[in-house]
């Protein structure tokens, strides 16, 4: 009776007892995501204030230096996509300040939640051994350190996408039908059945409450993760065709919870859109934005080793027959990690090259698709440890992997690790400074809705640029509603110069700033920090009295 039991399982689709379902998979179990959680924390904590603040971290800190109505006033005006996560820091910024620790920590606990929701949706999709692969990936990967030592909200977005889908595939496998009876829902190598979640015929109710919360919050943390619905539609397609169910009630209250979440994020989506003018800079995607969704896993050398493990499992459980290529590679997993990884970020290319749309493609926006490709380098590391030199492979095939990221993982947490070096700009303010000593900041974008990005410079540390008298600006970020206040015209910077006679120039411009010989200033010092240019001007005193300054801008 269970040998004929086990044989009905291995036909019922996409999912497949194991030559030894019998022997049960202890690392199904919620206990063992504990550990991929804290190995992520650790690692992503590492080093994480050594990293200089970076322009848009600069952003974070302009919004959230204010008062909470104040903040709300700017959000009407500018970065309305950023409520969810400007809320968040404006509360950690009161609680623990807002250094680099604190501003950045809680990127590297919502990284630490993905993994273990990661290694969860592995035990539940295919085994312990595959989610706890998955997990220890997860957190391996440089891109994922790298948004876990970012002071922006893409870590709580991949958070928050990662929770979704585990919800989701817990709906699905309790509103799925009942299956035939079989092996131990724990026993190992049993695909969905591995932790026990599929077992059907259960009310998708509860998991359906937890997808709707997790959906809304994803849309209120950045309205371009709702691409995250198209994959997710996706993946309820496959379930139902591989695995005769969900009908169409679920579907229906799938649906219900998807329009709730989009009910609750369309303020926002309504807002952004007449902010349309931050995304002015985005140029359509080519080829060299596609070469770089590599990133996603890491640099090009640990990709191809990740392609390439992921391919020879594939191989080696088809050779092994069509039984073990569903017990090592359930549908379930496949209907759930490859749109996760691939929809979203096909859409937003879509989007972004047809000539009737502003081009909206950043690689950041699909940051919250990096724990599919952990799934299934994960489920690649698990059905190698089935190989029959067993654990060795798998463990080895891991380490290599690990080592191939080690550089970026060294390199992003250089000072300059992060692309800008705004602190030694800022130090050097210091340590040179004067009392008197004038600041002019040199627009990044010609746009008329003002400063942004350009004064997240002087708004990421308080002890340097900060300091200055800016000349620069027409009002400031708070009386203006903006991000960063707003530029004066050029007559009115002039008419500043006056009685300036040491004026620093900030931009982050590929070359310096340079100022109209007939000012009179001359270069005294040049500072090129990664990312940044820095210039301190001089001219005697009497000159700022002269001629010169009376004369129209250029």
């Amino acid at each position: 009776m269970a040998a004929s039991g086990s044989q009905s399982l291995a036909r019922s689709p996409g999912v497949s007892a194991a030559s030894h379902a019998s022997r049960p998979d202890r690392l199904a179990t919620g206990w063992v995501a504990i550990g991929p959680a804290l190995v992520t924390l650790v690692v992503t904590l590492y080093r994480i204030g050594v990293p200089s603040f970076t322009r848009d971290e600069g952003a974070t800190l302009l919004a959230v230096h204010r008062s909470f109505p104040q903040l709300i006033r700017m959000l009407g005006n500018v970065d309305v996509v950023h409520t969810e996560y400007y809320a968040l820091i404006w509360v950690v910024s009161r609680l623990a300040g807002s250094g680099e620790l604190a501003a950045r920590a809680p990127s590297a606990v919502a990284m630490a939640v993905a993994a273990g929701v990661v290694t969860l949706l592995g035990q539940r999709l295919v085994s312990g051994r595959a989610g706890l692969a998955a997990g220890l990936l997860f957190a391996a990967f440089p891109s994922v350190s790298f948004y876990a030592e970012d002071a922006r909200e893409y870590a709580l977005v991949t958070a928050l996408a990662t929770v979704a889908s585990y919800f989701l595939v817990r709906a699905l496998q309790a509103g799925a039908p009942p299956q035939p009876p079989g092996p131990s829902p724990r026993d190992e190598g049993t695909g969905t059945r591995a932790s026990g979640g599929f077992q059907g015929g259960r009310s998708p109710g509860p998991a359906l409450i937890g997808y709707t919360a997790a959906m809304a919050l994803l849309g209120l943390g950045n309205i371009l993760s709702l691409l995250l619905i198209a994959a997710h539609a996706a993946t309820v397609a496959v379930w139902h065709r591989c695995y005769r169910g969900p009908g169409q009630p679920f579907v229906l209250r799938w649906l219900a919870s998807v329009a709730v979440a989009l009910l609750v994020a369309s303020p926002v989506a309504i807002i952004a859109s007449g902010q349309a003018h931050q995304v002015q800079w985005i140029k359509p995607p080519g080829l060299v934005a596609i070469i770089a969704m590599a990133g996603v896993i890491g640099p090009q050398p640990m990709f191809f080793i990740v392609v390439a493990v992921v391919v020879i499992a594939l191989v080696t459980s088809l050779v092994s027959g069509r039984s073990r290529l569903r017990t090592d590679w359930p549908a379930g997993l496949w209907g759930l990690a490859v749109p996760w990884l691939f929809l979203p970020p096909a859409l937003l290319f879509t989007v972004s090259v047809i000539p009737v749309t502003h081009p909206v493609y950043v690689f950041r926006y699909i940051a919250f698709c990096i724990p599919a490709a952990a799934l299934l380098a994960g489920t690649a590391l698990a059905a190698l440890a089935r190989a029959a030199v067993g654990w060795a492979v798998a463990v080895a095939a891991l380490i290599v992997i690990v080592v191939a990221g080690l550089g970026a993982q060294a390199s992003e947490r250089l000072p300059t690790g992060h692309g800008y070096d705004i602190r030694l700009a800022d130090q050097a303010v210091t340590s040179r400074a004067r009392p008197g000593d004038a600041l002019m900041n040199v627009r990044y974008w010609p746009l008329s809705w003002g400063g942004g990005v350009e004064r997240g410079m002087e708004g990421a540390y308080p002890y340097g640029l900060a300091r200055l008298h800016d000349i620069s600006q027409a009002r400031a970020p708070v009386s203006s509603g903006t991000l960063g206040g707003t530029f004066a015209r050029p007559s009115v910077e002039n008419h500043r110069l006056a009685t300036v006679t040491r004026l620093w120039v900030a931009s982050w411009s590929k070359a310096p700033a340079a100022l109209p010989p007939r000012f009179g200033f001359t270069v005294a010092y040049t500072l090129h920090a990664k990312g940044v240019w820095l210039r301190l001007y001089t001219r005697p005193h009497t000159a700022a009295t002269g001629s010169a300054i009376g004369q129209p801008a250029g």
